[in-house]
């Protein structure tokens, strides 16, 4: 059992992690997931191997600033995070072939943390949903006047900070999820239980609660 001064420490570890590598791999998605599973490394966790580690960044690079940096997809911060919540999830091929219910597992492990969290912070999971809850404004990163601008406000507003910036803060609910999902693994059962409660208590309201 990770104790919850462990997860307090890995929490700020993997903040002040994340908040470097955002400047090291320009990237959110890749800055996101590589900042969890460091930051994870740091209190003696490790979830994956460095041959696997690689793999995942060639993969996740592509997904960042909303897809492609055009801005219009999942943020990459949570792209990144989701990813290392599902790793541990532990739903791989075989599993799912057995019975394909499984996935529920890693689709609420995934849903309830970090999706949840992005819809209550910032109303949705969008790169542009948070950059206008954050700045109220977008900013279109193909053109060069518009990410010149960004990077400038970015810079005043302290943006880059482990306590401020919106990678560094996601991979810090992360590695929170992935403890608590590590001591106690959701099973296929509470996944059913979980669903089968959310549709008695459905609303219009765009939320997973």
């Amino acid at each position: 059992m990770i104790s919850d001064e462990v997860k307090r420490n890995c929490v700020q570890k993997t903040r002040e992690i994340t908040a470097k590598y955002v400047q090291t791999y320009w990237g959110c998605a890749q800055s996101s997931f590589m900042g969890i599973v460091d930051g994870l490394k740091s209190v003696g966790i490790e979830i994956m191997t460095p041959e696997v580690q690689e793999a995942a960044f060639k993969g996740l690079v592509g997904l960042s600033g909303g897809t492609g940096n055009i801005g219009w997809g999942n943020c990459g911060a949570i792209a990144g995070a989701a990813f290392a919540i599902s790793y541990v999830s532990d739903v791989g091929r075989e599993k799912q072939l057995e019975d394909k219910e499984n996935r529920r597992i890693a689709f609420d492990n995934a849903a309830l943390t970090i999706g949840q969290r992005f819809l209550d912070e910032f109303g949705g999971v969008r790169c542009r949903d948070v950059t206008w809850k954050r700045w109220g404004k977008w900013y279109d990163s193909w053109n060069p006047r518009a990410k010149a601008l960004f990077a400038k406000e970015e810079r005043e507003r302290g943006c880059l900070s482990a306590d401020i910036c919106t990678i560094a803060l996601a991979a810090g609910w992360a590695v929170e999820y992935i403890i608590d999902i590590l001591n106690n693994p959701r099973t296929l059962e509470q996944a059913k239980k979980d669903f089968e409660e959310g549709l008695k208590q459905s609303t219009t309201k765009c939320s997973l609660k």
